[in-house]
């Protein structure tokens, strides 16, 4: 019974800490997925950023764009990478700790 024991402990452990990774991957991923594109941000000035479409006005750090999507978060983004993306279009986002890493099309 002592080297079977010591398997099962073993295993049960193992299965407990995929069980743990796969929710972790699940909750994370909660914030990545397909959205649509509802505003682009265009710098005016030093700190401040119009939209395209309604012409509101938002502050950003530095010369940088933003973009609003279809779960109203804003995410400031490079001007000149994001440039091609357009209002309305579909596409799916990569989060990581409140930082939008990446975007792409459908």
């Amino acid at each position: 019974m002592g080297k079977i024991g010591l398997k099962l402990i073993v295993l049960g452990i193992l299965v407990f800490l995929l069980i743990g990774l796969g929710v972790m991957k699940w909750m994370n991923g909660a914030h990545n997925g397909w959205l649509t594109i509802e505003e682009k941000f265009y710098p005016i000035d030093e700190n401040t950023a119009q939209g395209v479409k309604s012409g509101r006005e938002i502050d950003v750090s530095g010369h940088r764009c933003s973009i609003t999507f279809s779960n109203e978060t804003t995410y400031e983004v490079d001007c000149d990478r994001y440039l091609d993306y357009r209002v309305g279009e579909k596409v799916k986002i990569t989060v990581e700790e409140g930082e939008l890493l990446k975007i792409r099309r459908k």
